[in-house]
């Protein structure tokens, strides 16, 4: 259902428009307007568990990756890989996205093919003025390009 929901919506960014008949979803003549202003389309980003081939694989037919429970960056050294092999031949720019707690130090995670670091925050245990404080402090310094 997913990927024939996300097959509709990327048709509709083109402006044109839908018309979709799949096993799970039916669209006549459904146009979505205005069109994105990212061409071709809004980045998509597929979410899974770094060891699961099923959403890896859509995650290769899109913009980037967000694995969900991840605990090392061995894991997403695996999903990176996994990933490279499936998109052979694809052209243009891929991201993952990992999500750390504050304070995780994310170097080891860009070390494996990581282009995006956000902050993971959990209501339970984490105070509204310890959210303001991380925010406050900005991102962290990996040493990457800009670093002095």
């Amino acid at each position: 259902m997913l990927d024939e929901s996300l097959e509709i919506l990327t048709a509709a960014w083109s402006g044109a428009p839908v018309h979709h008949h799949g096993p799970h979803y039916t669209v006549d003549g459904v146009s979505f307007l205005p069109r994105p202003v990212q061409r071709p389309g809004v980045p998509v980003w597929a979410a899974g568990l770094p060891g699961n081939v099923r959403p890896l694989r859509r995650a290769a037919r899109h913009d980037g990756f967000f694995p969900v429970n991840l605990e090392h960056p061995d894991q997403l050294a695996d999903a990176v890989a996994a990933l490279a092999a499936l998109r052979e031949g694809r052209p243009g720019p891929y991201d993952i996205a990992v999500a750390l707690p504050p304070g995780t130090d994310p170097a080891p995670y860009a070390a494996v093919g990581a282009t995006w670091w956000l902050a993971e925050f959990t209501p339970e245990t984490m105070s509204l003025d310890q959210v303001r404080g991380v925010l406050r402090d900005g991102p962290a310094d990996t040493g990457g390009p800009g670093a002095e």
